[in-house]
């Protein structure tokens, strides 16, 4: 087994009903997790794992693509959305359930299947006439001249944005692809402590690199230790935070999927207007850190004892365990009202009513 990285994490949805866990290499891959695998499948998990230490059952082997083996990738989870974080998984290939559906089709359909896995076969139908109407019509949309690109490899996404970054003008202070943090800083024209606030909260999946000393004096600086950034972290942090010029690059890279993926910082700038005129004359604070904690809340009423966050529909991908850790900590002295970018101001400021120190409460159904 090989073990690389799982960067991209998603959840798929081609059954009505099913949602399986998909990911995307490092190297481009398309995989699903053995448990997702098994769900679209229509299969018990077990069977699946007995086929992949075991072998292929006999039944399906003159329907199976000649020489497909069920080795499978051990792989590692750095994409912070999956509930598997930091964990490593079984995947397998899209390549490998493609011929798994096919084959099952088949011996379905020749009646080869015992009574027990019947349902299999009829499952794969399902799926295999669901892919059959996908791909005829982004043939008839391809032919139309209409862009049916649906999603790019990972491989492909960075070099694009990338070359994105280098198109707004994005300049790494050295010679080789590493950005230092004023890089940063400058290019997405946001305060020191905000970019500071973001690499705390996503310090696993985006680590520095420590300078040498040679390349810190040919930028010209004079400090002893300085760490940069990787042009592809400096990517997730440009596409990441929300700011103008982050709405700029995923507007010119997804064109008008942009504002489902993350809250745009345009919603957080007009909450801004909002609560600015709504608490005239209290101590209203914008990306506020939290005492001596590096826990930073989108608008805090120090007058009040209120923090407030304002999430879009990303919030449903946050990590459960760290956000439950940052409530814990801000209503140890706070309250804490988590709302949706898109809720009616009558809704949050009944909210704003009813809470008390110590409380979360959470207005994200609209």
């Amino acid at each position: 087994m090989t073990s690389i990285k799982a960067i991209y994490y998603g959840q798929v949805k081609i059954i009505p009903g099913i949602v399986c866990d998909g990911y995307v290499l490092e190297d481009g891959t398309a995989v699903m997790s053995e448990r997702g695998t098994a769900k679209l499948l229509g299969m018990d998990q077990k069977l699946l794992n007995r086929m992949r230490t075991n072998s292929i059952p006999k039944m399906l082997n003159p329907f199976i693509d000649e020489g497909l083996t069920m080795r499978t990738n051990l792989v590692k989870v750095v994409a912070f959305q999956s509930p598997y974080y930091g964990r490593k998984i079984v995947v397998y290939s899209s390549k490998t359930i493609e011929s798994l559906i096919r084959g099952y089709v088949l011996a379905f359909a020749y009646n080869k299947l015992r009574k027990n896995q019947q349902h299999i076969g009829q499952r794969c139908t399902i799926l295999l006439t669901t892919f059959v109407q996908t791909a005829l019509d982004s043939a008839i949309k391809e032919a139309c001249g209409v862009d049916v690109q649906v999603q790019k490899t990972a491989q492909k996404y960075y070099k694009d944005a990338i070359d994105l970054l280098h198109q707004f003008g994005f300049h790494c202070s050295t010679n080789k692809d590493i950005a230092t943090k004023k890089d940063i800083v400058n290019f997405l024209q946001v305060p020191m402590g905000t970019l500071n606030s973001f690499l705390y909260k996503h310090k696993k999946e985006i680590r520095p690199v420590k300078l040498d000393s040679k390349t810190i004096q040919q930028m010209g600086s004079k400090a002893k230790r300085l760490n940069g950034y990787h042009i592809s972290d400096v990517v997730k942090i440009a596409f990441g935070m929300d700011t103008a010029r982050g709405i700029e690059l995923k507007e010119q890279m997804f064109g008008e999927m942009a504002p489902t993926m993350k809250i745009t910082a345009k919603d957080e700038i007009q909450w801004r207007k909002i609560l600015a005129e709504v608490f005239a004359g209290f101590d209203l604070r914008f990306n506020h850190s939290i005492d001596h904690y590096r826990i930073r809340v989108d608008f805090f009423i120090a007058d009040l004892l209120l923090c407030l966050e304002c999430n879009g529909y990303c919030h449903r991908s946050y990590d459960e365990e760290e956000e439950l850790r940052r409530e814990k900590i801000i209503t140890q002295k706070y309250a804490l009202l988590r709302f949706h970018h898109k809720i009616s101001l009558q809704t949050l400021f009944n909210g704003i009513l009813r809470i008390k120190p110590k409380q979360v409460i959470r207005l994200y159904d609209i």
